[in-house]
C-alpha cells in the first residue's frame, strides 16, 4: 500500500468518520478495560502499535498508517478513558495506571515482537512499554513525546490550566477548544477547524469522561509521568521525532533526550506543531517508515 487518500485529509483523523475498507475495528478486554482498537496494513512484517496522545483517539494515526501499512501490520488502540475504550478500573488515572493497562492490552493481542510508536502521552507509554516488555519491543518511535523532561514544562501547564480549570464546573465550549488547538496543538491554525473543534467538544461533554480527562491531565504533572530517569535503561533502537513548532515540548528537549538514549536517532519535522502525523503526515510517515524498515 502506498500513500493513500487519507494522507492528505485532516478530517480522516477524526472519530465518527467511515473507516476505510482495509481498516478493521475490534474490541478486547484487558487489564479491566474494554479496549477498542483499529487494525490494518500488511499481513506480514514487524507489527507496529500506535499509541495516541491525551485526549484523542486511534484515528489520528490513519494518515501515516496508510504508508507504514505497506510493509507492516499495525494496531492503534483508543487509550483507556478515551475514544471508545472504557475507563480504567477504579479511580486511578495516573500514568502508572495507564502503563499497566497498555501492557495488558499488548499481552492480550499476543504479539511476540513488535515496534511501538507514541505521540505525546502515548510517547511516554511507548517508552514504558519498552521498559516493561524489553524482549518484545523491537523498535520505538517517539513523536513529540511527553515525559522526556524531569517534570512537565511550566509553559505546557500554563497552556492547559486556563482550559482545564473551568471544566470543574462545565464542559468546554467551541471558543476555548479552538484556542487550545491553535495555541498548543497545531502550528497551522487552519487545522483547528470546525470539525476538530466539534470532535473535542463532543468528547468532553459527558461528565464521566470529562472528569477522567481532567484527572489524567493533572496526573501528567506527577513524578511517575516522566521517563527522563529511565533513558539509560532503554535498549530498543529508538527514533525521536519532533515538530519544529511544538508549543508544548520543544524540539531542543527532544534532541537532548536523543543524546541520552543510547544509539537513538533524532529528526525535526518542519512546519508542524504537536501533531505532525496530522499536519505533516507524508513527512512523518516517511521518517517512520525509513526507521521501521531498516534492518537492525
Amino acid at each position: 500500500m502506498t500513500d493513500g487518500p487519507l494522507a492528505s485529509r485532516a478530517d480522516a483523523t477524526l472519530p465518527g468518520q467511515p473507516l476505510p475498507a482495509s481498516v478493521t475495528e475490534r474490541f478486547v478486554e484487558a487489564g479491566g478495560v474494554r479496549f477498542r482498537y483499529l487494525q490494518g496494513g500488511a499481513t506480514s512484517g514487524l507489527p507496529v502499535i500506535l499509541l495516541h496522545g491525551w485526549p484523542t483517539w486511534a484515528e489520528v494515526w490513519l494518515p501515516v498508517a496508510w504508508v507504514i501499512g505497506a510493509r507492516h501490520p499495525w494496531i492503534a488502540p483508543d487509550l483507556p478513558c478515551q475514544g471508545r475504550s472504557s475507563a480504567l478500573p477504579g479511580k486511578d488515572r495516573t500514568l502508572t495506571a495507564y502503563r499497566k493497562a497498555v501492557a495488558a492490552f499488548v499481552d492480550a493481542v499476543d504479539l511476540p515482537r513488535f515496534a511501538v510508536v507514541g505521540n505525546s502521552m502515548g510517547g511516554t507509554l511507548a517508552i514504558m512499554l519498552a521498559l516493561d516488555r524489553p524482549a518484545r519491543v523491537a523498535k520505538v518511535v517517539l513523536l513529540d513525546a511527553a515525559g522526556l523532561t524531569p517534570k512537565l514544562p511550566g509553559r505546557t501547564a500554563r497552556m492547559y490550566l486556563p482550559f482545564l480549570l473551568p471544566c470543574f464546573v462545565r464542559a468546554p465550549g467551541p471558543k476555548s477548544v479552538r484556542k487550545l488547538l491553535t495555541n498548543a496543538v497545531f502550528h497551522d491554525p487552519r487545522f483547528a477547524d470546525g470539525a476538530w473543534v466539534n470532535a473535542i467538544v463532543a468528547a468532553w461533554m459527558p461528565r464521566d469522561r470529562r472528569r477522567a480527562f481532567m484527572a489524567t491531565g493533572f496526573a501528567l504533572r506527577r513524578r511517575d509521568a516522566s521517563v527522563h530517569a529511565d533513558f539509560p535503561r532503554i535498549g530498543s533502537p529508538t527514533l525521536i521525532l519532533s515538530g519544529r513548532h511544538d508549543a508544548q515540548f520543544s524540539w531542543q528537549s527532544a534532541e537532548e533526550a536523543s543524546r541520552r538514549i543510547r544509539g537513538s536517532r533524532f529528526a525535526v519535522i518542519d512546519d508542524a506543531g504537536h501533531f505532525p502525523m496530522v499536519e505533516k503526515p507524508r513527512e512523518t510517515a516517511h521518517l517512520m517508515s525509513e526507521f521501521l524498515d531498516a534492518s537492525g
